[in-house]
């Protein structure tokens, strides 16, 4: 799997439609992988949504999204390519079932593009804002990267008409807008980028016709987190959902969903995150705590697993060995794998899943998602400090 795509709630079911490709580990022949959930952490594979209409030239059905149109109906956006990879276009299904399990095409694309626009223009997102409802999606346009918009008259989804631009970017700058959506952080509007690395965000306002940034930054600090998309739960919260990539090829699989996450605005950073409170679901019995000042070596847990998590706080540096995986924090940078970061206090919230780990450190104002790959697996929990006062919080995860 690769990109989320037309995730939605729906009649008491979170629906994630999902870039797919069923025949191997690698990424080709495009299709809409389906599955939902009643609680955004165990998922229930569905049959494919969409697969390519080969009988009318389309090779892969690339990303988009799934909006309600004036009658509740659920309506499903792509982005179809043609073999030879032509002009791409913009296409438009609807459900033949309440399950949203089989799809039907319309009989042409769902808007005409302007050949400004570029052929290679592709990722629809459906967003409402002040009573009114928009399309948007990346394209090449004369040495920027632009993201055109779209609004659907009176809501209705089937009359699309072009606004302009909403937003614009030299490529020298970002290369392309890919997979563009977004959502209101408070009075601000946060729009989500993944620009061929590390998803970007960029907080501003919206005035109808064009946004405006003020502040920008990155979501998460490695490009294995990527190709975000968005919904609102039962709660009225939005949602960011994100692809994890980067996994080696010959396994049979290849990326994974990344935990939920919440986005909430904050005045040193702009935004912060965290993980959706239905991840609580998959602890395991009871947690352990231990809080104190540390010198030396401390084992939290003898057989903690590969799948698990963890809180703490730390005054000063600390090492920590979870599953395999080795943490350190010098009391500025974390270093992990090969790579460090910036992290400024000792907040820290982490989660291990096997091969997978992510970090929300500074209370969610900086974020790491990485994959890992661990030589040799040690069921022990540990932390190391050198006389620094520690309060740690760690559970046992399930497996979803």
């Amino acid at each position: 799997m690769n990109d989320p795509n037309g995730t939605i709630f729906h009649r008491g079911w979170f629906h994630l439609f999902y870039q797919h490709n069923p025949f191997g580990d690698q990424w080709g022949f495009m299709h809409w992988g389906h599955a939902r959930s009643r609680d955004l952490i165990h998922w229930e594979h569905l049959p494919i949504a969409l697969a390519p209409a080969v009988e009318l030239g389309e090779e892969h059905c690339f990303s988009g999204c799934i909006a309600p149109d004036l009658d509740g109906t659920p309506r499903l956006f792509y982005t179809s390519v043609p073999f030879n990879r032509g002009r791409f276009s913009q296409w438009r299904a609807s459900p033949l079932d309440d399950d949203l399990i089989a799809w039907q095409r319309d009989r042409m694309p769902a808007f005409p593009e302007p050949v400004a626009h570029g052929q290679d223009a592709r990722d629809p997102f459906i967003f409402r804002h002040a009573g009114r409802t928009f399309l948007i999606y990346g394209a090449p346009n004369a040495g920027r990267s632009t993201i055109p918009l779209w609004e659907a008259e009176e809501g209705d989804l089937s009359r699309l008409v072009s606004r302009g631009e909403f937003y614009s970017l030299p490529q020298a700058q970002v290369p392309f807008c890919e997979c563009p959506n977004v959502l209101m952080v408070e009075d601000k509007m946060l729009l989500l980028l993944s620009p061929y690395r590390a998803v970007e965000w960029h907080l501003g306002t919206f005035d109808g016709q064009r946004f405006t940034e003020e502040r920008l930054g990155r979501l998460d600090l490695h490009d294995n987190f990527y190709a975000t998309n968005t919904l609102i739960d039962e709660q009225g919260r939005t949602v960011v959902l994100g692809w994890i990539r980067g996994f080696k090829s010959g396994t049979g699989w290849s990326g994974c969903l990344a935990l939920p996450r919440l986005i909430e605005p904050d005045a040193v950073a702009g935004i912060r995150q965290r993980v959706h409170p239905s991840v609580a679901e998959l602890r395991q019995g009871a947690s352990i705590s231990w809080s104190g000042r540390l010198q030396g070596e401390r084992v939290l847990a003898l057989d903690a697993g590969r799948t698990l998590e963890l809180q703490m706080r730390s005054s000063g540096a600390f090492t920590l060995r979870l599953a395999g995986i080795a943490l350190r924090w010098d009391g500025r940078f974390l270093a992990f794998g090969e790579g460090s970061y910036e992290v400024l206090n000792g907040h820290f919230h982490i989660f291990v899943d096997r091969s997978t780990v992510e970090i929300f450190a500074d209370e969610g104002r900086t974020v790491v998602t990485r994959v890992v790959y661990v030589t040799e697996h040690e069921e022990r929990a540990v932390i190391a400090a050198d006389d620094s006062e520690v309060s740690v919080e760690f559970h046992r995860l399930a497996l979803a």
